[in-house]
């Protein structure tokens, strides 16, 4: 080979740079964009380095020199370079097992804390919610609230200023305020304010457990981190030390089975953030994004929040977050299922490397996919496929679009199944096997959309932190409830029995209450007597003379002087 045709090839192999900048505006749906060979379309993805890069090109142009002193006798394979692995495509076989390994050969303890089902049978849900919510989460809440509310009273204020009516907060006033925000989820009003609203159409008995000057303070200073203590350069350090240490509870409560799965979703945030992301195809398109790990029934055991762009030398973004999240949970077995933002070639090389499966869908342009694969025009129903020499399949299949897999664990195999209609059909068993995957973290983020409690005017830290509480740990609660109890309780009603248990909530007697006169702890005005004043002169004039009384009727929940309270009742035996 001259020196002329070694440049052409360097040149060709330029085609497989990608552009980093792919990390907020990729959508995480299963539609693969259309493959263009030709043109400039597939250059806009799939992050490497530029090292990477580099050693890519000197790989391959060593590997063409060989190939022309060799030639191939089967047109059919594909020789692609990856960073330190060569995918050589070819027909499926299954009469080879390229993945030597079983899951849990070593038989460990899978599946939730066996303490847990000696110690919480028959528990309610507050107290499966207590094994995240804990003494040690209460007392950050806690400390830093009011750590924080004294931050806020050291500086100037305004003379009628609601900071200037602070009283400590304790762990017991914290966790009613947490129910009550849970609360107003379940029962959504426009504003706060309406919540404690006594005329118009709104009606709510949440004013009954909080005022709303305490419960406005209580959101004005709720903190979980101390400002003072900012390390600079760190965007997560006011959410830190309560998702290390929500996390660290959820990993003791539940050991991942074999199937593992990871996506993101998102705190709706629309303010001024650094690392706010904007997603076009979910329901919330800005706000903070999360990459979360999901197993059975959709329980969280880790996430990471992202908080801007880490280029990592020679590693995919989307690759490092997949690892970052297993690690703990790698050489055992498992099978990891991700969406077409995460599927590569070279995500694959790395988790058979450490002993695990890979399934999941797969986009057109992605590196070292096998051409003959990708191009290939298909009629609905068709298939096609090639395996590399590790066993990595790739598949393409014809449904009402075309699907593009890839998998370690499975081979072209079509199974028949019944659709909605009544009617067989025949899917690729790669296909069925990722949705029932894949539903593990779609039930998380269905359920994490009911009844959110989260606000417009919140911080971003705020947001965050009460989603982690009043949504990840109550889903983790429920499913940890659900299958201690044998129980298939839904999130609406464990909710609502969280929200009784945190505010203190009693159901209400038939009994009906009788219409007499008790002693109050303190005088105050009689109700009517001031409804008169006002009616004469004006409030001022009602609050100067109106007389106080401190007997008040049970029944009608208001103070009334003597006269007056046998004239009003008199009035309604009537």
């Amino acid at each position: 080979m001259d020196d002329f045709e070694i440049e052409n090839i360097l040149n060709m192999s330029d085609d497989d740079v990608y552009s980093t900048d792919e990390f907020s505006e990729f959508d995480d749906t299963d539609a693969d964009e259309d493959y263009f060979p030709e043109g400039i379309e597939h250059l806009q993805n799939n992050s490497e380095s530029e090292a990477s890069i580099t050693d890519e090109i000197a790989t391959i142009s060593r590997q063409q020199i060989q190939s022309d002193q060799v030639s191939t006798p089967n047109a059919s394979i594909n020789i692609q370079q990856t960073n330190q692995n060569v995918a050589i495509w070819g027909t499926i076989n299954t009469t080879v097992n390229y993945s030597n390994f079983a899951y849990n050969s070593t038989r460990e303890t899978v599946g939730i804390n066996p303490d847990i089902y000696e110690t919480m049978h028959g528990g309610s849900p507050w107290e499966f919610l207590s094994l995240f919510l804990d003494n040690e989460v209460f007392n950050l809440i806690v400390t830093e609230t009011n750590r924080y509310a004294g931050q806020l009273l050291s500086t100037p204020l305004r003379r009628h200023s609601r900071l200037n009516a602070w009283k400590e907060t304790n762990a017991a006033e914290i966790k009613q305020f947490l129910g009550i925000i849970m609360w107003m989820g379940l029962e959504h009003l426009p504003t706060i304010q309406n919540y404690w609203a006594k005329k118009g159409i709104y009606s709510s008995k949440i004013s009954k457990y909080m005022k709303v000057k305490r419960f406005e303070l209580l959101l004005r200073t709720f903190h979980v981190s101390n400002n003072y203590e900012c390390p600079p350069g760190d965007r997560l350090f006011k959410v830190r030390g309560l998702v290390d240490l929500l996390v660290s509870k959820y990993k003791r409560a539940y050991i991942p089975e074999e199937s593992l799965c990871i996506d993101e979703s998102v705190i709706p945030f629309i303010g001024r953030l650094s690392f706010r992301q904007y997603l076009k195809n979910k329901r919330h398109r800005y706000g903070v994004k999360i990459f979360k790990l999901c197993v059975h029934d959709g329980f969280t055991v880790d996430f990471r929040i992202y908080a801007g762009k880490e280029a990592v030398q020679g590693l995919e973004v989307s690759t490092k977050i997949v690892m970052e999240l297993t690690h703990e949970y790698l050489n055992f077995g498992r099978t990891i299922y991700t969406d077409n933002w995460y599927t590569s070639v070279n995500l694959a090389h790395k988790l058979l490397e450490q002993n695990t499966h890979l399934v999941g869908t797969l986009r057109a342009n992605r590196k070292q996919n096998p051409k003959d694969v990708v191009q290939k025009k298909l009629k609905k129903g068709q298939v096609i496929a090639q395996q590399s020499d590790r066993g990595i399949v790739v598949l393409k299949w014809k449904d009402k679009r075309d699907v593009l897999m890839l998998s370690t664990k499975h081979s072209d195999t079509m199974i028949e199944t019944i659709n909605k209609r009544g009617q067989t059909t025949k899917k690729p068993e790669i296909v069925i096997d990722y949705n029932k995957g894949k539903a593990l973290v779609d039930i998380c983020d269905q359920r994490s959309s009911y009844h959110s409690p989260l606000r417009k005017s919140m911080k971003w830290y705020r947001k965050v932190a009460i989603e982690i509480i009043l949504s990840t740990s109550v889903l983790n609660a429920m499913c940890l409830y659900n299958k201690v109890n044998k129980t298939k309780i839904g999130i609406t009603e464990f909710k609502e029995m969280l929200v009784k248990d945190m505010c203190g909530v009693y159901e209400e007697t038939n009994k009906e209450v009788e219409h007499k006169l008790s002693k109050s702890g303190k005088r105050t005005r009689c109700v009517k007597c001031y409804d008169e004043m006002v009616k004469q002169g004006g409030r001022k004039h009602a609050q100067r003379i109106t007389k106080q009384s401190n007997y008040w009727c049970a029944a009608c929940q208001k103070v009334y002087c003597i006269e007056c309270f046998f004239d009003d009742h008199r009035v309604r035996a009537k």
